[in-house]
């Protein structure tokens, strides 16, 4: 079995589960050694991380989703997105991501920097969990109810600060504001001193994921919050509409 073959094996085998190194090498046919090389290699270009506490590996599903077969049709969403939010962060002088859903985190397709001096400083592929995050709880208010029950029950609710819903029942209060709003808003709760406001996007009717306006909490006002969601609401209206004029015609 050649090595590419053998790599291929072990991403399949960490996509479903964490493991030992040992686990590794005897599920892919090596000696423990081997597999170590193996994992120390896929770690080295991200698409493994090793958790220091349990010596666990896993694939970061964030490095995966480009490589995932696209669910839309005809259209690449972050090129025809692109342009739409790099005005949004030119309106609001704040800066500006599209987040897409990877197990349990919102992840960052997209990033468009603030024109301020004292600015939130992120940049492509930056990882979000889901429950603590305006993206994540835009995302997560637009699923029906099965699938957020589902994944209230399979989220990790450790991360964040102590602003942070610490369980299920206190996400789902903030999920359900997210939802009479239209918006979701959090202060305080991925880093201290950073804000966001997101919306959840549809292409060609499905949730794709969300776009957010992010920057410091000093600026980020009940009245600013206002003005950004306004703005946030009718792009996202817009990008609706606009995508399921252009989907494709099956019949």
């Amino acid at each position: 079995m050649g090595t590419i073959q053998r790599v291929s094996q072990a991403i399949e085998y960490l996509t479903d589960q964490a493991a030992t190194a040992s686990d590794v090498a005897r599920h892919i046919g090596v000696n423990r050694s081997t597999a170590l090389r193996l994992l120390n290699e896929l770690m080295k270009i991200g698409y493994v991380d090793r958790d220091p506490a349990s010596k666990e590996y896993r694939t970061v599903a964030a490095r995966f989703y480009r490589l995932v077969g696209s669910h839309f049709e005809d259209v690449d969403p972050t090129e025809a997105l692109d342009p739409i939010l790099s005005g949004l962060r030119d309106k609001t002088k704040e800066a500006v991501m599209l987040g897409v859903p990877a197990s349990g985190t919102m992840v960052y397709l997209s990033f468009f920097p603030s024109r301020h001096a004292v600015a939130v400083r992120e940049r492509l592929g930056t990882v979000r969990d889901m429950h603590c995050s305006a993206l994540g709880r835009a995302y997560l208010a637009s699923l029906d109810v099965e699938e957020l029950d589902q994944m209230l029950g399979s989220l990790d609710y450790s991360g964040g600060t102590s602003d942070a819903p610490p369980g299920p029942i206190e996400l789902r209060r903030r999920i359900d504001k997210a939802r009479s709003d239209g918006f979701a808003v959090e202060q305080n709760e991925t880093s201290a001193g950073v804000s966001c406001v997101a919306t959840a996007i549809r292409i060609q009717g499905k949730v794709f994921g969300a776009i957010g306006v992010s920057g410091p909490t000093t600026r980020f006002t009940e009245g600013r919050v206002d003005d950004i969601s306004r703005d946030l609401v009718a792009i996202t209206a817009e990008i609706t509409s606009t995508s399921s004029e252009q989907a494709p015609n099956r019949d």
